[in-house]
C-alpha cells in the first residue's frame, strides 16, 4: 500500500470509529507524541484514541500533504467538550507499509482546563 492510501485508510478508519482498521495501519512499536500524551505501543495509543473519538462530533479535513515516507494532515475536530473545535496538525512517518510515528499538534489549553475541573 502506498503512503497516501495508508494514511487515508487510517484517517477514515479512526474518524468513522473503525479502530480495528486503524490499528492495522500502525506499527506495533508506534512512536506517538502529542500535545497531551505520548505512547510507544500502538495498542495503548488506540485505547486512548478510542476514548477521544467518543467526544468527537465531526472531523473536517482541511489540508493534506504526502511524500514517499510520510504525510501531514490539517483538520478540525468538532468536539462535545469545552474546547469546541480543535484545529489539529498531524504528521506521519511510514516505515515498512505501516505508520511508525505520529506527531499530533493542537492547542490543548481548553482540554487541560476541562480535565482539571
Amino acid at each position: 500500500m502506498d503512503t497516501r492510501k495508508l494514511i487515508e485508510t487510517y484517517h477514515l478508519a479512526w474518524t468513522s470509529g473503525d479502530f480495528v482498521s486503524a490499528r492495522n495501519c500502525l506499527a506495533d512499536d508506534l512512536d506517538f507524541r502529542g500535545s497531551m500524551d505520548t505512547f510507544t505501543k500502538a495498542d495503548d495509543f488506540i485505547a486512548a484514541l478510542t476514548q477521544f473519538r467518543q467526544m468527537v462530533k465531526e472531523v473536517t479535513l482541511l489540508q493534506q500533504l504526502y511524500d514517499e515516507t510520510g504525510a501531514a494532515l490539517l483538520y478540525d475536530c468538532d468536539t462535545a467538550s469545552p474546547a469546541g473545535v480543535i484545529r489539529t496538525a498531524e504528521f506521519f512517518t511510514v516505515t515498512g507499509n505501516r505508520i511508525s510515528a505520529i506527531r499530533l499538534v493542537f492547542d490543548a489549553t481548553a482540554l487541560r482546563q476541562a480535565m482539571q475541573a
